[in-house]
Parts: structure tokens; C-alpha cells; sequence
């Protein structure tokens, strides 16, 4: 089942980063604001979700620099196609869970399915940063 808030502690799990790493990123990356709870707690979106994993992705993956990275946020995220794009992270992100739930540990490698899913992923983002 898909949650409507992450605490920082569970986003970290889902994708085995620090705390400190996710506060960073806020710092760099002005499309990344999570929400506060009364307790001054952060708590993610699902949408803040996504976008740390491309976040992730862009800079882990695809080696961007710092710069890099947010050029390539900011053109996907302020484009037409921003929510086609978002939909498909979201999906992969549903699958992810799915798996959390039937018990699959997040500190397990990644599965050739995710592998292949996150391949066809970032070619869709390469065709559409193309075509601009």
C-alpha cells in the first residue's frame, strides 16, 4: 500500500542513504521541500520520494556533478511531460513496496527486474532530454 507522508528514517531505508545525505540534497536541490509535522519532523511526499530518486539516480548512476544534476531536475520537473515522468517513477515505486511488504529486506541487492525497470527508465528520460 502506498503511504501519503515518509519519515526521513524510512525514506533512508528505502533507498539506503543517510539522514545527512537527504538533508543536503534539500539544501541543493530547490524542488525537494518536504513538509513538516507539528513535532518539526520532515515528512515526504510520495512526489518529494520520486524526486529523490532521481535525485539518486542522476547523481550515484548517471555520475552527474552537483550542477548537472540540478539542471537536469529542473528541466524535467518544470517540462510539459512532468507528470508522465513522475507516473513512471511512482510506478516503480509502487513495485518497490510491494516487494517491502512480502518481506524482501531494502538492504538486498536489487533485483534484475528493478534493474531492467530503472533501465528503461532513464532511456525514456535520455529520449525526452533529446528531443530538447
Amino acid at each position: 500500500m502506498k503511504k501519503l507522508y515518509y519519515s526521513i528514517r524510512e525514506i533512508c531505508e528505502l533507498l539506503n542513504e543517510e539522514q545527512h545525505t537527504l538533508r543536503y540534497w534539500e539544501k541543493e536541490f530547490e524542488e525537494l521541500k518536504p513538509k513538516k509535522n507539528r513535532g518539526g519532523n520532515r515528512i515526504y511526499s510520495s512526489k518529494d520520494l520520486i524526486i529523490i530518486k532521481l535525485i539518486k539516480k542522476l547523481l550515484r548512476e548517471e555520475k552527474l556533478s552537483l550542477k548537472g544534476a540540478k539542471e537536469q531536475i529542473s528541466r524535467i520537473l518544470h517540462s510539459n511531460d512532468e507528470k508522465s515522468l513522475l507516473a513512471k517513477f511512482d510506478n516503480n515505486l509502487s513495485k518497490n513496496e510491494e516487494k517491502k511488504e512480502t518481506g524482501i529486506n531494502s538492504n538486498q541487492k536489487i533485483s534484475i527486474d528493478e534493474l531492467q525497470e530503472i533501465k528503461e527508465l532513464l532511456k525514456n528520460i535520455l529520449q525526452y532530454l533529446k528531443k530538447n
